[in-house]
């Protein structure tokens, strides 16, 4: 029996490219289990229910792509030797038809499936801690070039330290400071503990 594994990354991303091109190929919409968690680690939940619960001896699995696998080589290969070798169930990547393990069941077939396979799950980890490398050089030019990361800082309203100082003396509440500032409750209590937190490392100098 033929079954189908769709991998996305985020909860974002829209796995219907992936479900439409295993339909494509003739795999049953119940046949297909889709998952949305990172492809660096095998510990999903959905992908272990389909292969050590769902499918049995002589199924066959399809992905769009070797990457839905994930992009660590050395999991990619184990779980790979684990599907084929062990389990006695075949593979089928869609975007790489010479790897599919149901087809040339000679021994040239078997070394040629396992040579390609190592070299693409080789070139998917290198892709993966290429672009971590990347985003992390991109964080540190970014910092250096005195570029705020994340979310936007909050201007500190003209009166804030005039109704703040108030506040902080128990003169007035926090309601009323917020309502003297124009603020919103979870705005005014940010505001606080950056200031808070400039006024503890001006102290540590």
């Amino acid at each position: 029996m033929d079954f189908g594994y769709v991998r996305v990354s985020t909860k974002e991303q829209n796995p219907e490219r992936q479900i439409k091109k295993l339909q494509e190929m003739g795999i049953e919409k119940r046949n297909i289990y889709v998952e949305k968690k990172s492809g660096h680690s095998f510990c999903r939940e959905v992908y272990d229910m389909l292969v050590n619960h769902v499918m049995r001896e002589g199924d066959r699995l399809t992905v769009t792509e070797l990457k839905r696998f994930g992009r660590n080589y050395m999991e990619i290969y184990r779980e790979w030797q684990h599907i084929t070798k062990e389990l006695q169930m075949d593979i089928r990547v869609a975007d790489m038809p010479i790897l599919d393990t149901s087809k040339d069941k000679n021994l040239m077939g078997q070394v040629i499936s396992d040579v390609v396979l190592a070299l693409l799950s080789y070139v998917a980890e290198s892709d993966w801690e290429e672009r971590r490398e990347l985003q992390r050089q991109g964080i540190e030019v970014a910092k250096e070039c005195g570029r705020h990361l994340g979310r936007p800082r909050i201007e500190y309203p003209v009166e804030w330290q005039i109704w703040y100082g108030e506040w902080q003396r128990g003169s007035i509440t926090a309601v009323e400071a917020m309502d003297r500032l124009k603020l919103k409750k979870d705005t005014f209590y940010r505001l606080a503990k950056q200031c808070r937190d400039s006024n503890n490392q001006q102290l540590i100098k």
